[in-house]
């Protein structure tokens, strides 16, 4: 049994509609079961009811929050926890694995979505086969989705049998008439025969109550309106409560502008110092507390769980207590609930230990109205959630709420504020995420061109300097390096003057300068700026610390773009066991250490070792961001290179063209990592003979290279040693010389004498001079070069000394 509400021991009734439920799941186990009705009219009730007397019909019964969708996602992520399924840091993703575990059968499962919202939100997130699927619901566009089983009031039997069973001393007629009033609805009818009998008010007085003081609440669109008898019925009490205690009273109102999830007492009395007496009082003492949670009790308004540290409001009772309260009182009920949820936020959402507050938080901001509320707490709240659920891998939850807030701070005073930058950068960080890269670029460009000229911050503000930060990202993934390039520049100079060089947002600065350094080809500047990073956060912060292995990876990378490929797997090896204790091992971080780390293997000849790497990394990183991230692109390409240099041609192929596929979709035609990935698929048509199409690919991927990055990129470069060999294959050698001449004299210039592909471009020059010619002797001094950097035994070193011209793949690094 999953995490499913205790059953309960008093149900009465219903058993027609348990008989429907029964049959309807057996006879169409494909449809959703829909249970549907105005609200406390006991679907929820009926499925838990189900759920326990069917129990052992099942291997499995899963229970599932559905009214929001970011809840709903947490607890199928949760199941997949709870059975050991592959979980991912996306929970997108691990949803996704949840779903499809469910819908391939072999476990007997019932999963119930319970008090579901719209079913545009929600639908994707329901098996579609394997098993049972219960959603009880009063929205309406649910009927469409699955077989609906209308759920109505008692019938009036039931209703009397319930009220004298649980009231105390209530007649035959007496309680036909309490049933009357209170339409016969479930949820009424057992709160109500709570509260008689605790506070013995006499059948009879209740009644004449009732009669005197009905209310209507307003009728809503869609069924599930709450009806005026059930208004009464929860209006008297509220009375009651502030009759005897005005900070109880106090301590309800509030509780009822919170969302329907129970609340703990913990984060209750965080916000004692921040609202008024008497309810601020009440919060700060623990007696005062108790005392005013028995009072609700009493009543039946609260229920109380986790062995009293929790306390749950059930929504009928939210409503009625709203909009009973006059305007002056809501809106101070409602300010209550902000502050309180304002005074809990931990901040910090990128250290772990506050996510668990951060979680309770979340399911009343948007009740709370919080993101309505100008205040600089109450926008501090909503981007620190955002980042919150960025963090623990809930994009698409990260990205509609800071979505809905930018939204909305935008249309109210000062729109203009720092947090709304921030929660743009939030959003946007949220739309990367996703893959989303077009929208986040819209987004930045707009914010950016503003802030620029903006006459309450300019280009020496730390808001501008931290978008100037987002839109360099967004400028390497678009592959605009050197626009990148440009504005890491100026940031650094910028903080360098007004935060001094030993600020963390300049040593940050400069992390992100060396990934625009490394995006243009300049990995000697990236190695000084991360060898010194590495150096004084090794110092400052210990050697395990997040930041200090982040320094070590990009360093290691650095190596990579030298040539020196033993000297960085040694190094990113080094700190591969601290990277995944500290993170775990699909952390997108760390994922891209282990990329380095095939790279390097592969590099250095052990092609064996690095294509059993880079399987894991692909399958990993596909499971994990989805296919179509950056980090699952590069993966994917990572893995048709290795593969191909292992002599696996058509897999190489196959997981080649899907990359390709995927890049020019998610990047375009002309962006430099779809253009690299072009190249490699060059090599690969080379290997299995497609010599035309090898040359039709790779001279285009060049020739838009060079226009784009110029002919000293590194890029560019291996470009051109592949076209070289097709046009050595194609026997046109004198052009094959022209283009090798010049890209060795590139190569040298930018890469180095020594670098492996300098070298490897110096021997396929050399295999196509005569042997009579001068230059015949670059082939032999060449071939001697990359024996002693790459090692006697390398399959570079062997295919040279046998004469085949050698190949220059592309990896990008991070962008």
């Amino acid at each position: 049994m999953g995490p499913a509400p205790l059953r309960n021991t008093g149900f009465t009734g219903r058993d027609d509609l348990l008989g429907m439920v029964r049959t309807g799941l057996v006879g169409e186990p494909w449809r959703p079961l829909i249970l549907y009705g105005l609200g406390g009219v006991g679907k929820t009730q009926l499925a838990v009811e189900y759920s326990h007397r069917y129990a052992d019909e099942y291997d499995l019964v899963w229970w599932i929050a559905a009214e929001d969708r970011s809840q709903a996602t947490a607890s199928l992520a949760a199941l997949g926890e709870r059975r050991e399924w592959p979980l991912s840091l996306d929970m997108a993703q691990t949803v996704t694995t949840v779903l499809s575990r469910l819908e391939r059968g072999g476990v007997r499962w019932l999963v119930v979505f319970d008090n579901a919202g719209a079913p545009e939100d929600l639908a994707s997130l329901v098996p579609s086969v394997g098993g049972h699927v219960i959603v009880t619901t009063r929205d309406a566009a649910w009927l469409v989705e699955g077989r609906p089983v209308e759920v109505e009031v008692f019938a009036r039997h039931e209703s009397i049998e319930l009220l004298r069973a649980r009231g105390r001393d209530i007649g035959f007629d007496e309680a036909d008439r309490l049933a009357e009033h209170l339409g016969d609805l479930p949820l009424a009818l057992e709160q109500v025969a709570a509260m008689q009998s605790v506070t013995r008010t006499p059948a009879r007085e209740y009644l004449r109550e009732l009669e005197e003081r009905a209310v209507r609440l307003l009728a809503a669109v869609r069924p599930g309106d709450y009806q005026a008898t059930v208004a009464t019925a929860f209006a008297v009490a509220a009375e009651r409560v502030r009759a005897e205690s005005l900070a109880a009273g106090q301590l309800l109102e509030l509780l009822s502008c919170l969302g329907s999830e129970p609340i703990s007492l913990a984060l209750l009395r965080r916000a004692g110092g921040q609202v008024a007496p008497p309810l601020g009082r009440l919060l700060d003492r623990p007696d005062l507390l108790d005392e005013a949670v028995w009072l609700l009790r009493r009543y039946g308004l609260i229920k109380v769980l986790d062995g009293g540290q929790a306390l749950h409001v059930h929504r009928l009772v939210q409503a009625i207590v709203r909009d009973t309260l006059p305007a002056p009182a809501r809106d101070g009920a409602f300010d209550n609930a902000r502050r309180l949820l304002t005074t809990a936020n931990p901040g910090n959402p990128s250290e772990p230990l506050t996510w668990d507050m951060h979680a309770q938080i979340g399911p009343h901001l948007r009740p709370a109205r919080v993101l309505e509320a100008a205040d600089s707490a109450a926008r501090q709240l909503v981007v620190d959630h955002a980042m919150y659920l960025n963090e623990i891998g809930d994009y698409d939850g990260s990205r509609r709420l800071s979505h809905d807030a930018w939204t909305a701070w935008r249309q109210q005073a000062n729109p203009d504020g720092v947090r709304v930058f921030i929660c743009l950068r939030r959003l946007v960080a949220a739309l990367q995420a996703l893959g989303r890269y077009a929208e986040a670029g819209t987004l930045v460009d707009e914010a950016w061109s503003g802030l620029q000229t903006h006459p309450d911050y300019g280009p020496d503000h730390p808001t501008t300097l931290e978008i100037a930060d987002t839109q360099a990202v967004l400028h390497r993934v678009f592959g605009r390096y050197g626009e990148a390039l440009r504005l890491d520049l100026d940031r650094v100079e910028r903080y360098r003057r007004i935060r001094g060089d030993d600020h963390r947002d300049t040593i940050l600065a400069r992390n992100n300068l060396g990934a625009s350094l490394r995006a243009v080809g300049d990995f000697r500047a990236a190695y000084d700026i991360d060898a010194a990073l590495a150096e004084s956060r090794g110092q400052d912060l210990g050697p395990d610390d997040q930041r200090t292995l982040l320094s070590v990876s990009n360093l290691a990378r650095d190596l990579y773009g030298l040539g020196d490929y033993a000297r960085a797997l040694e190094l990113q090896q080094s700190s591969w066991h601290a990277y995944r204790v500290r993170l775990g091992d699909r952390h997108p971080l760390v994922l891209n250490a282990l990329r380095t780390i095939v790279l390097c293997l592969r590099k250095s000849g052990r092609v064996g070792a690095a294509l059993e790497e880079a399987r894991r990394l692909y399958l990993v990183s596909q499971g994990h961001v989805g296919p179509d991230h950056e980090l699952s692109l590069a993966a994917m390409m990572t893995y048709a290179n290795t593969l191909c240099a292992a002599g696996e041609v058509s897999r190489a192929w196959n997981v080649a063209m899907d990359a390709m596929d995927r890049y020019r979709r998610q990047f375009g035609e002309k962006n430099p990592l779809t253009l690299a990935a072009a190249a490699n698929q060059a090599i690969i048509l080379r290997a299995m003979g497609e010599r035309r199409r090898a040359r039709q690919v790779g001279e285009r991927s060049f020739y838009i290279l060079r226009r784009a990055l110029g002919e000293d990129h590194p890029y560019t470069i291996a470009a051109a040693i592949g076209v070289g060999n097709d046009l050595a294959l194609a026997h046109e050698d004198d052009i094959a010389r022209r283009v090798l001449t010049q890209a060795l004299r590139d190569a040298r210039r930018v890469r180095g004498q020594h670098h492996p592909e300098t070298l490897i471009c110096a021997v396929n020059l050399g295999l196509l001079q005569p042997a009579e010619d001068p230059p015949a002797g670059l082939l032999a001094a060449s071939i001697d070069q990359l024996r002693h950097v790459l090692g006697p035994e390398h399959p570079l070193v062997v295919a040279a000394v046998e004469g085949r011209p050698g190949e220059c793949d592309i990896e990008p690094p991070p962008v």
